[in-house]
């Protein structure tokens, strides 16, 4: 992406080695043809634009996902009368191929995408929101959790001759012990790796089996764990900056955003109303 290059921004994150992520925002979108050494995956919000690949020239409607192969080379334009924003994703191949083995539990080929183009709603809207939501300081759990679930789901969807996924069994004690480990470790940044080990499951299989036994995804159960204990932290007074380093938070903004969308209430009207104590025998 060459255009308004102030505004493209390219980053790793420390828990996801294996990916890049693009975010830029322009009205040009031009690339010379070119090939990447990942699975790259790619989102135009706001207008089309023009995709050669394979000897063919493809439109892509706004909002499309388009998957290109590693090593094939492609190019790209875009000329729009209003800023539009792009998000891309290039996957390693390790990665890719360590997803598609956990799905299918067994060692199985590298997935191979026939189709460039992706229609389904469902996942590149999947794929906006994770994009998003790596944009934030978020736990190294939640990354990981949904990195390999979008990964799982483009696999499962979109690749020519997808693996068929391992039946789940009755592994209660297994993502018990994932449950404790988590209670006990609330305020501490844990992988997804260490909590295959402690159920000793792949990490797609754990993630399965947790969200079918807990209702939801072990990240999501952790920042509940935190979240819970802020609330005990601040009826005791504590200060907001507090409570947020103690339960494990990125930021305060971050304890905030969560508090509040679990809780209904910021901290701080937390704080105000848990004094409201009524007595009946008045």
């Amino acid at each position: 992406m060459k255009a308004n290059p102030s505004r493209t921004r390219i980053w790793r994150s420390q828990y996801l080695p294996s990916i890049e992520l693009v975010h830029g925002v322009s009205k040009i979108h031009s690339l010379p043809r070119h090939f990447h050494e990942e699975l790259e995956l790619g989102i135009r919000q706001g207008d089309g634009w023009q995709f050669n690949y394979r000897g063919a020239t493809y439109s892509v409607p706004p909002n499309t996902l388009v998957v290109t192969q590693p090593g094939e080379a492609h190019h790209a334009d875009c000329a729009s009368d209003r800023d539009c924003t792009y998000r891309g994703l290039q996957i390693g191949v390790d990665l890719l191929q360590q997803v598609a083995t956990e799905v299918a539990g067994r060692k199985t080929a590298l997935p191979f995408f026939s189709m460039p183009l992706v229609y389904d709603r469902d996942l590149n809207t999947q794929i906006v929101q994770v994009h998003q939501a790596l944009e934030q300081p978020i736990s190294q759990l939640e990354q990981q959790t949904l990195m390999g679930d979008l990964l799982a789901q483009l696999i499962l969807r979109c690749a020519e001759n997808p693996p068929c996924q391992a039946k789940l069994g009755e592994e209660r004690q297994p993502v018990d012990r994932v449950r404790i480990y988590i209670e006990d470790h609330y305020d501490r940044e844990i992988s997804l790796e260490q909590l295959a080990q402690v159920a000793n499951l792949s990490s797609f299989h754990l993630n399965r089996s947790f969200s079918k036994t807990f209702g939801m995804p072990p990240h999501a159960y952790q920042i509940q764990v935190r979240i819970l204990q802020a609330k005990r932290l601040l009826r005791k007074e504590w200060s907001i900056e507090q409570v947020a380093f103690e339960t494990g938070f990125a930021s305060q903004s971050h304890f905030g955003s969560h508090f509040k969308r679990l809780v209904c209430v910021t901290p701080r009207q937390y704080i105000q109303d848990s004094k409201n104590v009524i007595d009946f025998d008045v």
